[in-house]
């Protein structure tokens, strides 16, 4: 049974006002999936499809205007494809170079376990088992680095860091669990985590890497401020809060957002959820007991759709909201391996309606009042764009917005070649061009990461 005391940190503490750590801002919005079984699924023949043509996986989840994938490293995995314990370090190096080749970024997910870290398990690795406390922070920092000195030789060095899964209870216990029966231990917890960040700040490149602590509390605010303000309270600096949210364990929608809103208005890391999913079949488990508003939408693919694009809106209201990454969408039959009613694929590998929910909130390209003016986007390999249009007279406003619908980029040009760079990152933004102060045209873009 959890136990949660309230303990009132001074104001400071909890709003980052004293000064001593500005978090590395996440300063785009991201669509990411977890897909750690990917590799396993294609080693034992699995196919993916769109359409039912057949389609690389990544290629797919780009098509539907996914950026990133997340992957997660075991430290020493029986291996056991039917479990999802084939996360060694080869095994995610290999995956990881399958991403970095498909121009997807990477969010590793270290769970500091030999199998599955969640809030009702938190096992240390059995190479740790009886160390004391000393010679563990010794093995945890030496493993951190050497896990992403071994990702940067290899050319394929994350773009984001987890420093542990769904941590809201701690992680390695018993040595970081965050209470011990009815007694806090978060002074263990927190120099626990400030080593693990320490080693990810001291590997090659890992300076700027932003990193992310993970709770799984997206329905409730009240269990999210316990969780940070316990770990600010002895000084962890990290950059990003991850979510998971699932309807079964977190509550309604509302409370999802209501979470938001007060992590925005509070602090000054960006929050991304890092884990949701939704059925497009079935019916819920026999361990969720679940009210109706915490299934808002049929087990169907268009309700898993709604889902999606629903999540999303709420999420566009936030500043500080920066991503939502899906947990399980890459499982299809193969092998040993099982489909889910909660991937984003068929159990016999044809992507579902909800893989384009959010790319479908964007227009497609489209004129708007042409009045025989016609325009076109082309983009370079450098990250430059050239629009052309028939009128050579034309006095155009060219803006771009990116998801979350902030403008980027704003600029006046006249005749029919315009050359310019906004230096995007990686991720869809809207081309709109207006002419005599009215929309002319509207087009989606996926940037890619040069």
């Amino acid at each position: 049974m959890k136990k949660h005391i309230l303990t009132l940190f001074s104001l400071c503490s909890y709003l980052f006002v004293t000064g001593q750590y500005t978090p590395i801002l996440v300063n785009s919005f991201h669509l990411g999936s977890d897909l750690s079984m990917v590799k396993a699924i294609y080693d034992n023949g699995g196919t993916y499809y769109v359409d039912s043509v057949e389609k690389n996986v990544f290629e797919a989840y780009k098509l539907g205007g996914y950026d990133y994938a997340r992957i997660r490293l075991f430290h020493s995995p029986d291996g056991w494809e039917a479990s999802g314990t084939v996360n060694s370090l080869e095994y995610t190096l290999s995956l990881a170079e399958l991403i970095k080749d498909a121009g997807m970024k990477l969010l590793l997910d270290f769970h500091y376990s030999d199998t599955w870290a969640d809030p009702s398990q938190q096992d240390i690795p059995e190479a740790w088992s009886g160390l004391d406390f000393n010679t563990l922070i010794d093995s945890l920092y030496n493993y951190t680095l050497k896990v992403l000195n071994t990702f940067a030789a290899a050319d394929v060095s994350p773009d984001m860091i987890q420093t542990g899964n769904e941590i809201n209870n701690g992680f390695l216990w018993p040595e970081g669990k965050a209470w011990k029966e009815s007694t806090p231990n978060y002074r263990n917890l927190s120099t626990l985590l400030k080593t693990a960040i320490n080693a990810v700040r001291d590997s090659e490149g890992g300076n700027t890497i932003p990193i992310m602590l993970h709770a799984a509390t997206g329905g409730s605010d009240t269990d999210t401020r316990i969780f940070i303000d316990s770990l600010i309270k002895y000084n962890v600096e990290f950059d990003v809060l991850g979510l998971s949210y699932y309807q079964c364990w977190h509550g309604t929608l509302a409370d999802l957002e209501a979470n938001i809103n007060f992590l925005s208005s509070t602090y000054e890391q960006s929050v991304i959820i890092v884990e949701t999913n939704y059925q497009s079949d079935g019916t819920s488990p026999d361990y969720c007991v679940l009210t109706e508003d915490q299934i808002p939408f049929p087990y169907s693919q268009q309700g898993q759709y709604d889902y999606m694009q629903k999540i999303y809106t709420i999420l566009e209201k936030y500043n500080k909201a920066k991503g939502l990454f899906y947990w399980g969408g890459d499982y299809i039959y193969a092998g040993d391996i099982g489909g889910s009613y909660s991937s984003l694929f068929h159990w016999q590998g044809n992507a579902n309606k909800a893989l384009f929910a959010i790319s479908d909130l964007i227009t497609n390209t489209k004129e708007i009042n042409p009045d025989n003016q016609s325009y076109h986007i082309q983009q370079f390999s450098d990250g430059a764009y050239k629009i052309t249009c028939n009128n050579p007279h034309t006095k155009s406003l060219i803006q771009i917005y990116n998801l979350l619908g902030q403008k980027v980029y704003n600029q006046i040009f006249w005749g029919d070649e315009y050359y310019f760079n906004p230096n995007l990152q990686a991720g869809i933004f809207f081309f709109s061009i207006q002419t005599a102060g009215e929309k002319r045209f509207i087009q989606k873009i996926q940037v890619k990461a040069f």
